[in-house]
């Protein structure tokens, strides 16, 4: 998961023109450089070779390699910002970004090193600290990141951001009570928090408390075309056995996203539940059909299948879902329970 806020590229694009454009009027030179493959990146090393003093400009374009998951490209430009500039601490953040996606050995380690060091040297930057905080949290240091989150409140006591990181952060540690406090302190201070209503609604759904409606509701209200959230509520309906609302949900889903997998997944589950086994296995074969990858959905129609007495059919799914995801519990066991040996 990407941390940073994502820049606006349209801004970023128009800007990059703007002083492309300008560059290119001041000097007639050919480049030097063999295209990147992308425009942008191509036109901020022209403007690099012009301005080889611009941090920014090492910024932006280690922003756009980044966004490629070219993360050496990232790691360099950022340090090479800094080292141009160093009171600034988006630069530090980048940095830490492209290390943390890196994922070789001990860059986790690398890119908390350098938001510590961002933290130091910012203490009254609340932003710096909550985004450490975020990192601790993908880490799973969950008392390093409540520590950051603190620092913060104690300086912002209605940090909206940082009530609802640590009840995220709360989430990951199990700890329910603290996770709906922290994040309905949230949405108090900030009712504009998507993200907060969506956690609150999945909390309540998995109470089976219709509160997760609401919440649900609250999220749709800023973003009515979130199809996540959407299932997310058609899931509650489900759940609660409410199978008509869900499928009006689900319906509606589809008709606006005609390739969504997850509904047609999900609808199946329902048909499966109440033994229409014709509707449950046409729903699952659109799963598939959409998503030729969901390995869940293969053992599923082979459930079916096999409701059917459709053994064949059956079998041939149940090895292909073992074939797609040995480590799959559901497709190991159906055909262990067939006598049949699973890809190990």
């Amino acid at each position: 998961m990407k941390i940073s806020t994502i820049l606006n590229m349209v801004t970023l694009s128009a800007l990059v023109g703007f002083l492309f454009t300008a560059c290119k009027d001041a000097s007639k030179q050919p480049p030097t450089k063999v295209s990147s493959g992308d425009p942008t990146i191509d036109r901020l090393s022209a403007l690099i070779e012009e301005n080889p003093n611009n941090d920014s400009l090492y910024y932006y374009r280690g922003r756009q390699y980044w966004e490629l998951d070219a993360y050496d490209q990232a790691i360099s430009d950022a340090t090479k910002a800094i080292s141009i500039d160093s009171m600034k601490p988006a630069y530090y953040l980048l940095l830490a970004d492209a290390h943390l996606e890196y994922a070789r050995p001990n860059d986790s380690k690398r890119a908390l090193n350098v938001m510590e060091k961002a933290c130091l040297m910012f203490p009254e930057d609340l932003e710096t600290h909550i985004q450490t905080s975020e990192m601790y949290l993908i880490v799973r240091q969950h008392n390093e990141a409540l520590k950051k989150l603190d620092h913060v409140l104690k300086r912002d006591p209605i940090n909206a951001e940082a009530y609802f990181m640590t009840g995220r952060v709360a989430l990951d540690m199990g700890d329910t009570v603290r996770t709906i406090k922290s994040l309905q302190k949230s949405v108090q201070l900030d009712a504009e928090n998507k993200d907060a209503w969506v956690f609150l609604g999945r909390i309540y759904s998995n109470k089976q408390n219709d509160l997760a409606v609401q919440f649900f509701d609250n999220a749709l209200r800023l973003d009515s075309t979130d199809v996540t959230v959407q299932e997310f509520k058609a899931a509650h309906y489900k759940r609660k056995g409410d199978f008509k609302k869900a499928f009006e949900l689900y319906r509606k889903i589809i008709v606006e996203h005609p390739d969504y997998s997850n509904a047609f997944f999900d609808m199946g589950l329902i048909y499966l539940e109440q033994d229409s086994l014709d509707k449950a296995h046409a729903h699952f074969e659109t799963a598939i059909r959409t998503d030729p990858l969901f390995v869940i959905a293969y053992y599923y129609r082979g459930v079916a299948s096999e409701a059917k007495g459709d053994m064949k059919a059956a079998i041939a799914d149940y090895q292909q879902a073992n074939k797609m995801s040995p480590n799959l519990k559901e497709s190991r066991e159906a055909l262990i329970r067939l006598n049949l040996e699973p890809v190990k």
